[in-house]
């Protein structure tokens, strides 16, 4: 008789085919490209995609090639591609950034999110939003304002700000890319991890996060608040 180990030939606990497909579609979308392994496995538990470990995420995308270079991809991005800012600045409205930030409440997980559209020459406020929604279609109402403000709307293209922005789902949500399209703004992106690239509205953005007095839901205001045109 041929020797055969004893017990079930698969575990109990093995990786399902449909877990396996789950977490290489999720680790595939261009919005979860510079997630690590740990992230990925939060993320996916939040968007009920999967339920595994960040060990099984990686056990998964090394059968496919995929996991052994995730950390390094990452590094190596860092590394190369700096946001394709102007060279040298010489006046305004030659490159902007924006930036959301979180203002606490004196409910838990309850916040404010500050929308900031910066000029990098000038270090003015050029647009700015409070809203308790954190989405694309506030970002778009943002860039909206900054145009609006700026009287950019009917100069030649190649005279338009270049805008520098983090790489927040947000930010690279379809909407608000086609909207730099179909403006002709130029949007680039930091590097991942890296708050150098994208250092002026970032100090802004600390600064309230950090040095703002809580806010109580009830008094602030209902929606969106924005004000455009008027330096900071």
């Amino acid at each position: 008789m041929a020797y055969e180990k004893p017990g079930p030939q698969q575990p109990a606990h093995a990786l399902m085919p449909a877990e396996k497909d789950a977490v290489l579609s999720f680790a595939g979308r261009e919005d979860t490209v510079d997630y690590s392994l740990q992230l990925l496995a939060i993320k996916g538990a939040e968007a009920n995609a999967f339920y595994l470990s960040a060990s099984s995420v990686r056990l998964i995308l090394q059968e496919n090639g995929l996991g052994d270079d995730r950390t390094g991809r990452v590094r190596n991005s860092t590394r190369r591609n700096k946001p394709d800012r102007p060279d040298e600045l010489t006046g305004p409205n030659q490159c902007w950034c924006w930036d959301v930030s979180y203002i606490k409440t004196d409910v838990l997980r309850v916040f404010w999110y500050l929308y900031v559209m910066l000029d990098e020459w000038s270090r003015k406020v050029v647009a700015w939003r409070i809203s308790r929604y954190h989405n694309h279609e506030e970002a778009m109402g943002l860039i909206d304002d900054a145009i609006i403000a700026e009287g950019l709307l009917d100069i030649d293209k190649e005279n338009l700000p270049v805008v520098v922005n983090d790489r927040g789902v947000q930010m690279k949500a379809k909407d608000v890319k086609q909207m730099f399209t179909d403006l002709g703004l130029t949007q680039t992106f930091s590097r991942p991890r890296t708050p150098n690239d994208n250092p002026f509205v970032r100090r802004e953005s600390r600064i309230v996060e950090l040095f703002f007095e809580p806010v109580v839901p009830s008094t602030a205001p209902t929606g969106t608040c924005r004000m455009s045109n008027r330096p900071v």
